[in-house]
């Protein structure tokens, strides 16, 4: 016994203290197995309750005539060859083509030039960075709110402009026309997708060493071929990531085209999350086929990211066995593949590199175009770069903003388009009045919101310290399956929630949504915690323990103080998450009194004359809490996201 009334055991004194029955259960289970299933035990509660029991439920009922509530007969893949003879659902899967790929093409190009430009300015990009990822963490109904406001026919703030500038006579339905309805939610999407694939792009610039650029330029390489040959091959991994998240959840996007079109006008946005949703109401079986039919694409795109991160982190290289697994295989095929066309790519790309450069000698030469000209060029162009990205992603904001503080015969008579005058708050005044219940879904939203949050961090903080520092059988299975959680279609699940959640009888309650909201936090929560408590040297637990201390002390004494900015993050992210939510509120919630503002709102955009004023006012105030998580949280939230990060 110690000075401090600790008893000393040596590992031959605990082993022999142990049962015969408790030995085998070690060697079988694990060392830690019996602490390690009561931490994950929260987790399990929720990721097999609301998540893992819902889909296997789903995959059931996707095979059965299900009309509501009970289980209907058992009919094989009739529902999965009806789906696919017809017509409307496979317009649905092209439709849903056409948006991921058109959002693809343009999200990887302009976030690659975002951060690319600010990277180049150093320190001073913090800021722009910071306001580049606003539209990203605003919710979803504000992001709706904001681009329908701005391209309505009526009163939207791009008409007003093409008006002015005499291009159209009359405003243009962009949502409302079959030729620039999909366009016109691409763009909304690569608003939305833009900024966390930049900052994803920006990490991976600042891991790349400068002394290699140093090296590309003595050897003569100019800008174009440093990018190519240093900065392309640099951010290889991060380019991987951001592309698949961002292809996953365009693949799997409903609530933000749900709330601008609906899928309208004549199906031409309506994308198979939509379609199957609806299905789903009128019947059940045929609407989680739908989701389910095109699980494949969903998988294989997982399969990819997932070998894509565990393929960077050199302690979790495959086994001889794994690597000759059928997937292994298929990924190194695809990659003999890949390189094959780049050998091609880069010849062709010589030869035309060659052909302009002397080109563009030719040209310059004459011109006269001297050093000074040059350096002025090089300096104002990123620069005008710069504010046309900053513009992009935020003027939307500002005309939500001014609309916000208009009255109302100054938004209808399009009067002081871009500027109140007079400013009012006479829209705040009728949104807070009598008439709305807005006070009501605000604090709705503010219990659901905390208590998630704070359900989603107490389950993860415990579970991720049994995946990363206990030895238990499966540990690693469930540190995947929290990947696939947090992946998973929402739509897919969330009528089977919706069973679950009826026959406990919690419909319509804040409960059934603080219980249902860490199925996509926790998840997320898991997966960063695990990077966290990684990066703790497990020194400083083996010490407490040598000195006494058992796992749940050292756990409580040494591994939360120092993992307080991970949780932070994950609390502010949980909390940020469940403010915006759409989707669940939409489907397990139909009174006014247990609305949130999501639904609240969306609630008030439904019909051909919307109230701008007042939306646009709620919007400002749904945002605002948003905005100051992210900044008093700031610190936190940078420190824990990038400890989460480094495997």
């Amino acid at each position: 016994m110690d000075s401090r009334g600790f008893t000393r055991l040596s590992a031959v004194e605990r082993w022999h203290d142990v049962t015969p029955l408790e030995r085998r259960l070690r060697a079988l289970l694990g060392a830690d197995f019996a602490l390690a299933y009561l931490m994950m035990l929260p987790a399990f509660l929720i990721m097999g309750g609301l998540v893992a029991y819902p889909f296997v439920r789903a995959l059931y009922i996707g095979f059965t005539r299900t009309l509501d509530q009970q289980v209907g007969p058992f009919l094989g893949l009739a529902n999965y060859r009806a789906l696919w003879a017809d017509r409307f659902f496979r317009e649905s899967v092209a439709v849903t083509a056409r948006y991921t790929v058109g959002s693809l093409s343009v999200i990887l190009p302009a976030a690659l030039g975002a951060a690319l430009l600010i990277h180049r300015m150093g320190p001073r990009g913090g800021l722009v960075a910071a306001l580049v990822l606003l539209p990203w963490v605003m919710p979803e109904i504000v992001r709706a709110i904001t681009w329908r406001a701005l391209l309505d026919p009526l009163y939207g703030g791009v008409n007003r402009v093409l008006i002015g500038l005499g291009l159209i006579d009359k405003g243009f339905p962009f949502f409302g026309s079959l030729s620039t309805a999909l366009p016109s939610v691409i763009v909304v999407n690569v608003w939305q997708r833009v900024p966390f694939a930049t900052i994803t792009l920006l990490a991976g610039l600042k891991g790349i060493d400068p002394e290699l650029y140093e090296a590309a330029s003595i050897d003569g390489a100019g800008v174009w071929r440093r990018f190519l040959h240093v900065t392309l091959p640099g951010l290889r991994h991060s380019i991987v990531v951001a592309l698949l998240l961002c292809a996953i959840w365009s693949f799997n996007e409903f609530s933000l085209i749900f709330l601008i079109t609906g899928g309208g006008p004549m199906n031409a946005t309506k994308v198979y999350s939509v379609l199957s949703y609806q299905l789903a109401h009128r019947q059940m079986g045929m609407g989680v086929a739908a989701a389910l039919s095109v699980a494949p694409v969903f998988v294989a795109l997982i399969v990819i990211l997932g070998h894509t991160i565990v393929a960077r982190d050199p302690s979790d290289a495959p086994s001889a066995a794994a690597r000759d697994s059928l997937i292994s295989a298929i990924v190194r095929l695809m990659h003999l593949l890949a390189a094959r066309l780049i050998r091609v790519l880069w010849a062709v790309h010589d030869l035309v590199e060659t052909a302009v450069s002397r080109a563009w000698g030719a040209l310059v030469r004459p011109l006269g175009v001297g050093t000074r000209r040059r350096h002025i060029l090089s300096r104002a162009v990123p620069a005008l770069l710069t504010v046309a990205v900053l513009a992009f992603e935020l003027v939307p904001f500002y005309w939500v903003f001014v609309t916000a503080f208009k009255e109302e015969l100054q938004i209808t008579r399009f009067e002081s388009v871009l500027w109140p005058q007079p400013w009012t708050t006479i829209q705040f005044e009728h949104l807070l009045g009598p008439r709305r219940s807005f006070l009501l879904w605000l604090q709705n939203t503010l219990i659901v919101s905390t208590g998630s949050a704070v359900l989603s961090t107490i389950a993860a903080a415990l579970g991720a310290y049994a995946i990363t520092r206990l030895r238990w059988r499966g540990a690693a299975i469930v540190g995947h399956a929290a990947l696939v959680s947090y992946l998973m279609p929402a739509v897919m699940i969330v009528m089977p929630i919706y069973h679950v959640l009826a026959r406990l009888g919690l419909m319509n309650t804040r409960l059934a949504l603080i219980v249902s909201y860490p199925t996509f936090a926790l998840p997320f929560a898991l997966w960063l915690l695990m990077g966290y408590y990684r990066s703790i040297p497990a020194e400083l637990e083996d010490a407490a323990l040598i000195d006494g201390c058992s796992r749940l002390r050292a756990f409580w004494r040494v591994i939360l103080p120092l993992s307080r900015p991970g949780l932070m993050a994950v609390l502010l992210f949980a909390m940020s998450q469940a403010w915006g939510e759409f989707l669940f509120a939409y489907t397990l919630i139909y009174s006014e009194s247990m609305m949130t503002l999501s639904l609240g709102l969306s609630q008030m955009i439904f019909g051909d004359v919307l109230p701008w004023g007042e939306l646009s006012a709620a919007t400002l105030i749904m945002a605002v809490p948003v905005l100051a998580i992210y900044a008093l949280g700031q610190r936190h939230m940078v420190t824990g996201l990038t400890a989460g990060a480094v495997r």
